[in-house]
């Protein structure tokens, strides 16, 4: 949301070491690797929300490029960028040795890669960056949608921001004094009004076009919505859902395109595994920073990695980056799913969690 969001430990299971060990290139075996290139090559996605630049906590800023260097992404879509965070980041970047390049959006969200771009483009909302991997382009969308709307707030019993003059905005973002709301057939009108559904589908009819020219297609970002995955029959009273089931229309019209869901389909239960992004702790903000729902268990997977299947791309694993610690009802609470979890030992620079999916792309 944009007022709330604009060295290695791991809790948990333990991730593969051949995941999180690899680099940007798997190696050939050693007697050959002199004489032929890998056939294949590891690619890490990362999804980031950068709250502000990392300017709501103390060492933010550095913090962000230390969650980069530490997990080495090849591809990370940026949430709460802008030109001007964006040109910190690779210039701290490089102070760390590392080189990225961006995609020159001029608004917020930004692609940054450690493979050259080779095409960009913006959309309202997204931006897009095509990378090559050693002959494999790939088209990667970011996306950071509207904030308002936040409707999946109203069986908490809070408003969720919907503007005057549709239904519900008398409540603003606060609490609504007769309570949850959990009209389904409401949540989706508003939810719809949003315009969220409707501005990324045009980043699928972009992503098909790029499918038929041969480029791979990988889509992430802060869409200030949940997945329809995660608020099914299993859910529906758990989380403070209060008896909703709810298709929320965003990841549902990305899945109806083909893409797919990598946390989701690592870790397809929602129960066991919600993945939640936020509200994540965060030790260098106060829990008034962290929470807009404080009466509420408000917590939601809202940031996403998809991938649209493909023979030459295989996914891996995907794990939730940040602390295993997030905002229920104003206090902190440890997370007692078994999410995996990527703990910093840096300055957490945000108030989400990110999520990193490491995949395997065939190369030419």
């Amino acid at each position: 949301m944009v007022r709330r969001r604009e060295l290695l430990g791991m809790v948990g299971a333990t991730v593969g070491a051949g995941v999180l060990a690899m680099g940007t290139a798997e190696a050939a075996p050693q007697d050959s690797w002199k004489h032929r290139r890998p056939s294949h090559r590891t690619l890490k996605v990362m999804q980031f929300n950068i709250w502000l630049g990392g300017s709501r906590v103390p060492g933010g800023r550095a913090g962000i490029a230390d969650t980069i260097a530490a997990v080495e992404p090849d591809v990370v879509m940026l949430s709460e960028s802008n030109p001007e965070r964006v040109a910190h980041l690779l210039a701290d970047l490089s102070e760390r040795g590392l080189t990225y390049f961006d995609n020159a959006n001029p608004v917020d969200p930004a692609v940054i890669s450690r493979y050259p771009i080779i095409e960009h483009a913006s959309f309202p909302y997204w931006s897009k960056a095509v990378v090559s991997v050693h002959g494999t382009e790939v088209a990667a969308y970011s996306g950071h949608l509207e904030y308002r709307y936040y409707v999946n707030y109203l069986p908490r019993g809070y408003g969720g921001g919907t503007p005057s003059p549709l239904e519900t905005s008398e409540y603003g973002w606060g609490e609504i004094p007769t309570g949850p709301i959990t009209d389904v057939g409401l949540i989706n009108r508003l939810n719809a009004a949003s315009g969220r559904t409707k501005v990324t589908r045009t980043v699928l009819a972009d992503a098909a076009k790029e499918r038929a020219k041969g480029r791979l297609t990988l889509l992430g970002g802060d869409f200030n919505e949940p997945s329809h995955r995660d608020w099914n029959h299993r859910t529906r009273n758990l989380f403070d859902h209060n008896g909703t089931v709810v298709p929320w229309a965003t990841t549902k019209a990305i899945e109806d395109a083909g893409f797919r869901d990598s946390y989701r389909v690592i870790h397809p239960d929602p129960v066991r595994k919600p993945g939640f992004t936020w509200p994540s702790d965060n030790p260098g903000a106060d829990v008034g920073q962290l929470t807009w729902a404080p009466k509420a268990d408000e917590r939601d997977r809202i940031d996403f990695v998809f991938y649209h299947p493909d023979r030459r791309i295989r996914l891996l694993d995907s794990v939730v980056v940040g602390p295993s610690s997030s905002i229920v009802r104003n206090e902190r609470v440890q997370e007692s799913g078994r999410d995996r979890f990527w703990v910093p030992t840096w300055t957490w620079p945000t108030d989400h969690k990110a999520v990193l999916s490491t995949f395997r792309v065939a190369t030419r």
